[in-house]
């Protein structure tokens, strides 16, 4: 199927309009067309993709379980539109129209994140406004970069990575926030030290406190530091060592500077 988007004037409109399409958004029914006072709100691109159905369970989730389906439909919509280049993948009248203009879509958005019209839930998970929000926020085209960026071309299992990156929810959306997401080595060291620390410490302890801390040593050893020249297994051990040093910390009781003495920052 060919992909459609929205031209910049429709995109612009529906964005300022959020207030008063609440209702609309929270509706199965098509409102679009009644909306813009016709069809010429969208044009159709070039970019041929296999159809691409979200797989879900209605209802409210659980961590866990929002955690087995995004990995479940990040195979499938990266499986579904692997013809799209980054260049297009960034393209947020893309993204924005497929939230609203595809009904199935719509719905996945409707069950997962819409349980009551908030205006500040529609902006994020239906519109793409940021580089930020294209990663993490936006219903579908967060998916989409989560496959490109951890799928293993060399690796039979294509998504082992993804599925480390499923850890949880907050491990995801801080994997995304380090300096290694466009990278696909750095983020394959990052991966592969979260998986190594877990087998470390087991499913008795968390590791997201660990990882908040790395993500910031992280950020920072990349903002003094030339990267360039670190392999995946050089920035695995990175990120490991760090978090091996953490622990050791806590359990030692060493001048509090473990996660548990941080403040925890609220999500």
């Amino acid at each position: 199927m060919l992909l459609g988007y929205f031209t910049e004037e429709a995109y612009n409109k529906l964005l300022h309009d959020i207030q008063r399409n609440t209702e609309n958004y929270s509706s199965p029914d098509e409102w679009l067309s009644t909306y813009f006072g016709g069809n010429d709100y969208f044009k159709m691109s070039s970019v041929d993709v296999s159809v691409f159905v979200p797989d879900y369970t209605p209802g409210k989730k659980d961590d866990a379980q929002k955690s087995r389906e995004d990995l479940v439909n990040t195979r499938l919509i990266y499986d579904a539109f692997k013809s799209l280049t980054p260049l297009q993948a960034s393209n947020k009248y893309l993204w924005t129209y497929l939230c609203h203009a595809e009904p199935a879509y719509s719905a996945y958005i409707r069950d997962r994140w819409l349980q009551e019209e908030r205006e500040n839930t529609i902006r994020s998970r239906f519109f793409v406004t940021t580089p930020g929000s294209l990663l993490n926020d936006n219903a579908l085209s967060r998916l989409w970069w989560y496959g490109y960026l951890t799928y293993d071309r060399k690796n039979s299992n294509h998504y082992w990575l993804t599925e480390i990156l499923f850890t949880n929810q907050t491990i995801c959306t801080d994997v995304m926030d380090t300096f290694n997401r466009m990278n696909f080595d750095r983020m394959r060291g990052v991966l592969m030290a979260i998986r190594d620390f877990k087998n470390v410490i087991g499913d008795n302890e968390g590791i997201t406190e660990y990882f908040r801390e790395c993500k910031k040593y992280l950020n920072h050893y990349a903002a003094v530091t030339t990267l360039e020249f670190l392999d995946s297994d050089e920035i695995r051990d990175l990120a490991f060592n760090y978090m091996m040093k953490l622990r050791e910390e806590k359990q030692n009781g060493n001048g509090g500077t473990g996660p548990k003495s941080r403040k925890k920052k609220k999500r």
